[in-house]
């Protein structure tokens, strides 16, 4: 048996506020008939229900760096992506490293980075793989020149003809 795919956090977060949504409307009889409707257990329902948050809101005051900072590296990451300059682990640490307090800045984790693409997945799929043989070899200048002679040639020889 393979392993079995958990829900994405957005889908379950999106299950618990119809649920709650549901028993709050009077949809539903109980919170147990409500959590089982929507494929919620029960004690995360009632615990929502009064007023607990969902685990990464209640643990975001212990992380190092804030909601905002937690963007520009986003931003960072994208206008990277943008540039065609590919991204790498590396980099995307020292400039999280930057945005720290000098007293801070050993703080950071080995699995820090594990965390934050979690938290943003829009960047995991910024990340690049190494450019193929083919597309290396087409950034040669002599096989670039000889394109260009190439086609230089053929839009003269459409021009006079």
């Amino acid at each position: 048996m393979g392993r079995v795919k958990c829900r994405d956090a957005t889908d379950r977060e999106n299950d618990i506020r119809k649920a709650k949504h549901a028993y709050g409307s009077g949809l539903e009889p109980s919170i147990r008939a409500a959590g089982s409707t929507y494929g919620v257990p029960y004690a995360t329902l009632r615990d929502r229900l009064r007023g607990a948050q969902p685990r990464s809101a209640a643990h975001e005051k212990e992380q190092l760096l804030t909601l905002e900072e937690e963007k520009s590296i986003v931003r960072f990451c994208v206008t990277l992506d943008d540039l065609g300059h590919p991204l790498q682990v590396k980099m995307v640490k020292a400039f999280a490293m930057s945005l720290l307090p000098p007293h801070w800045r050993q703080q950071l984790g080995k699995h820090w980075m594990t965390r934050f693409l979690n938290r943003h997945p829009a960047v995991t799929a910024m990340f690049t793989q190494r450019p193929d043989r083919q597309r290396a070899n087409a950034n040669d200048p002599a096989i670039l020149q000889d394109f260009f002679a190439r086609y230089i040639i053929l839009v003269y020889t459409f021009i006079l003809s």
